[in-house]
């Protein structure tokens, strides 16, 4: 077996089971919100100033008719609102309203408490090296995809805000 080989896919066997631990427990906690996972997911990724319905889409990886859907029917819960873009009036933002922005806060903070629980249980030592390892492996890909966007001739991504996923 090549070196690192079985490091590899004990890592990738633990990752996918953590990811499974996590949509499980976001599934639970949309569910009990009454809200589909496309609903949760969008909400999660609206930023206060708004963003377009193609930009959601864009971010999302769904196509614009099935955001559509989505958005009317958070727009109709009183979750979300479309407004016109004060910079270009041929734009519509969409964006949280206050009970969209309170069932996101909530689920955020439901979520932490889940994941607190979880690092609890661990040893500091095991914390600190997930962590460390976790920081480094983001800071070594990050240098890739730097090299590979170089190569490729796309342009960074720009400034994200406190409610979008970090850049990878």
């Amino acid at each position: 077996m090549p070196p690192f080989e079985e490091e590899t896919t004990r890592f990738l066997g633990a990752w996918m089971q953590v990811r499974q631990i996590i949509q499980a427990s976001n599934f639970n906690r949309f569910q009990r919100a009454g809200l589909s996972a496309t609903q949760f997911m969008t909400l999660n990724v609206l930023p206060k100033d708004g963003m377009t319905l193609s930009e959601i889409a864009r971010k999302l990886n769904l196509s614009a008719a099935t955001l559509n859907e989505t958005v009317n029917s958070l727009a109709d819960r009183g979750f979300a609102i479309r407004t016109p873009d004060p910079n270009d009036a041929r734009k519509i933002l969409i964006s949280a309203t206050k009970e969209g922005e309170d069932m996101q806060n909530s689920a955020s903070k439901e979520f932490h408490a889940f994941m607190t629980s979880l690092f609890a249980r661990m040893s500091k030592t095991r914390r600190d090296g997930l962590l460390s390892g976790l920081e480094e492996m983001v800071k070594l890909s990050q240098t890739d995809l730097d090299d590979t966007t170089r190569r490729a001739g796309v342009a960074p991504q720009g400034k994200r805000n406190s409610r979008q996923s970090p850049p990878r």
